[in-house]
């Protein structure tokens, strides 16, 4: 593992933050020190290899026990639907446990790409980090605790073949649901039509946080808010929108994770500190810039 260190401070008084990123795929192995220095390199990458059909970006915290049954399950999902060309990368923030030794094997077979970005935090940055290390022109952004289903991939990739800029999948749309414990599925459903209200109907889902979109699009998209949890997915939804992205939702049903502790709950109270977080991103965008 490589070990952290100070970057640049952007001006006088400023706070130095510690950050380095590692990225690992097959033998190939880049140190740097900033996203920016890491992406130049991986074009060069891109340059001299083929480029990939589409890249899943799944951002992980201490997701031992899921990491390597996910990238498993993600790979046989794409042979199923016959799709050959495409590439996994696994964006870390430094876990505590054994996920950056699971996803290092893994990019050591040639099945991933690691991504280790040590003194910087959130799932936000960490999904646009995987993002711009990507190789493909189509994104899938899910979560690492199987509380997504790999199996909708191909039928979200579909809608993209059709010309959809962004497939969303969705809990409320026909087919959709959720298996959670009965106060966490009430809460979710109660706070999503509170959202709807807020927000105006473009889509039925707003914190799902499962979809796949053109890379192009998603880069271009003027994200104005930071974000550390899963509150990104409003703006990128409400931004997607306004920039006139064409939006198709495709069902799911929600699974509460299997292993490991939800990263959300672990970091505020999911019935009231995260839907204060939720709902008052919600109204900066609908009533602020």
């Amino acid at each position: 593992m490589v070990s952290a260190m100070a970057v640049s401070a952007t001006a006088a008084g400023d706070v130095f933050q510690a950050a380095k990123y590692a990225y690992k795929s097959g033998k190939l192995e880049l140190e740097t020190s900033s996203i920016n220095e890491l992406e130049q390199l991986i074009s060069k990458v891109v340059a001299a290899t083929k480029k990939k059909s589409v890249s899943v970006i799944i951002p992980t915290y201490n997701e031992e026990g899921n990491v390597g049954r996910l990238i498993d399950s993600i790979s046989s999902a794409f042979s199923a639907a016959a799709v050959k060309d495409f590439e996994i990368i696994v964006v870390d923030d430094n876990s505590k446990d054994s996920t950056p030794q699971v996803m290092d094997r893994y990019a050591a077979s040639g099945a991933v790409a690691s991504v280790h970005r040590i003194g910087i935090r959130g799932i936000f940055s960490a999904i646009m980090d995987g993002v711009r290390a990507s190789r493909s022109d189509t994104i899938v952004i899910m979560d690492a605790d199987f509380s997504h289903p790999p199996s909708k991939i191909p039928e979200m990739l579909g809608k993209v073949s059709e010309g959809f800029d962004l497939v969303s999948a969705s809990r409320f749309v026909n087919g959709g649901g959720i298996e959670a414990p009965i106060m966490r599925k009430l809460a979710t459903i109660l706070f999503n039509s509170v959202i709807r209200l807020v927000m105006g109907g473009i889509v039925t889902d707003w914190t799902g946080g499962f979809h796949a979109i053109s890379r192009s699009k998603l880069l271009a998209l003027d994200f104005r808010y930071p974000a550390k949890w899963g509150e990104f997915d409003l703006e990128l939804l409400y931004r997607a929108k306004k920039a006139g992205l064409k939006i198709a939702e495709v069902p799911f049903v929600y699974n509460f994770r299997e292993e490991g502790k939800s990263k959300s709950a672990e970091s505020v109270n999911f019935l009231f500190g995260y839907a204060w977080l939720y709902g008052r991103r919600a109204l900066q965008l609908r009533f602020g810039r």
